[in-house]
């Protein structure tokens, strides 16, 4: 395998550092399918679990360097006024190659219950 150094990308018009690319990039991104049973597009991302109604897991391909990376969700809200959806990363289950969410649904009494629900999940960070 080659390796290529470059300290700068330029398109034209615009040069920025490669530092400021490895380092500001997304590391891995998902769009689970509605259901949260399979994967819709993805990059880095080699497998999903479905846990169960709004519970899922991503599983990275290239690992990131270690548990302490950013995770980032948002979920669709789906055109009901029953609810409102929130996504959460599911607390102690976050590790180099894996983290696991949920999607819920917070009625008007603020009471939570998991729904199967489109998500957006990724991650930045330093990959290991």
């Amino acid at each position: 395998m080659s390796t290529l150094e470059v300290s700068n990308l330029n398109d034209g018009t615009t040069t920025v550092a490669t530092t400021y690319v490895t380092n500001g990039s997304l590391k891995s991104w998902i769009k689970p399918a509605a259901d949260l049973s399979s994967i819709s597009d993805s990059f880095n991302v080699s497998s999903l679990d479905d846990d169960g109604s709004g519970d899922g897991g991503v599983h990275i391909t290239n690992d990131m360097s270690s548990a302490n990376y950013v995770i980032l969700g948002l979920t669709q809200d789906g055109g009901t006024t029953t609810f409102t959806r929130q996504c959460d990363i599911t607390d102690g289950t976050q590790a180099a190659g894996t983290y696991d969410f949920e999607v819920y649904g917070l009625s008007s009494s603020q009471n939570r219950t998991n729904t199967d629900s489109q998500a957006f999940l990724a991650t930045v960070g330093d990959l290991a």
